[in-house]
């Protein structure tokens, strides 16, 4: 095994090799680690692409010390020298180490199959002691950390759960009516007198490319308040003045409301949720805004 004991190499405390073969399995049968190694192309034409990865990378430092706080056992040192080893004298000392290698086709990820190949497994065991690794059980503050290994678990139950979400916002445009398309339209601050079938189409692509904000955007009463609103701009009942950034009857020029153009809603979506929000004087507004929009 390259992550045997051999001389000072590799004798870890019983305790902390337990816990790392422990760690190694519960990543299951494979496990990535990604390399951060990479730097923008200096070409301005790009014809490499974004992003250049060197030929070959060689892990450094190969051999490492860790400070094993496990370590109990007497005339044992609390540092141990770690190195995967490749070949021994006739007396067991090391006289050559294996180092981790990537080359420019891998893009700085490193596939270990856990499951049937030891060597893969020690690679493993390696890394997960290695002072680079962020967040590793020896990681050392003082080197720059360029390791990570990905939470392949993490990744299934991100993807899976974003898997629900397109699902759940293509199931919502489908059930759409058309009536209920053009209020959506509107909300978006779209042009809501296409033909439906091309709303209903911009709408799915929506729910592909961006599901968590339509799901978030359709939930309660958010899409109705920005409908009547939008609507009701387009009909000349309500006016919107950037300069003073507020809302005004047009007929009368009386203010509505004025809103703070701090942060990334548009004016429509803050006007919606002061509308939602705001009481009962905002709710007599709404209720008129929406009487003056069915006229």
């Amino acid at each position: 095994m390259l992550l045997s004991q051999q001389g000072k190499y590799n004798d870890l405390s019983p305790s902390l090799r337990k816990k790392l073969v422990e760690k190694v399995k519960g990543f299951g049968k494979k496990v990535r680690y990604k390399f951060e190694i990479s730097h923008d192309n200096p070409d301005p034409l790009k014809e490499s692409g974004k992003t250049i990865w060197p030929t070959i990378y060689t892990l450094q430092p190969a051999t490492f010390n860790i400070n094993d706080k496990e370590e109990n056992r007497d005339g044992k040192s609390n540092s141990k020298a770690v190195g995967l080893i490749e070949k021994t004298d006739d007396k067991g000392t090391p006289t050559k180490f294996r180092k981790i290698k990537l080359h420019g086709k891998d893009a700085g990820v490193l596939k270990l199959d856990l499951e049937d190949s030891a060597e893969d497994f020690d690679f493993a065991m390696y890394l997960e002691l290695h002072p680079k690794l962020v967040g590793g059980m020896f990681a050392d503050k003082n080197k720059r950390q360029l390791i990570t290994r990905i939470d392949e678990h993490k990744l299934a139950k991100e993807a899976r759960e974003l898997r629900s979400d397109k699902i759940k916002a293509l199931n919502a445009i489908q059930s759409m009516s058309d009536e209920d398309l053009v209020n959506f339209a509107d909300a978006m601050l779209w042009d809501s007198s296409e033909e439906p079938e091309l709303l209903r189409n911009r709408a799915e692509e929506l729910a592909e490319t961006n599901p968590v904000y339509l799901n978030d955007k359709i939930k309660g009463k958010t899409v109705e308040y920005q409908a009547t609103i939008k609507q009701a701009i387009d009909r000349g009942i309500i006016s919107f003045d950037p300069a003073e950034y507020k809302f005004f009857y047009t007929g009368n020029k009386q203010t509505i409301t004025t809103l703070s153009p701090a942060g990334t809603k548009n004016e429509v979506e803050k006007f919606a949720e002061f509308l939602q929000t705001g009481g009962q004087k905002a709710d007599e507004i709404y209720k008129k805004i929406k009487a003056l929009n069915i006229k």
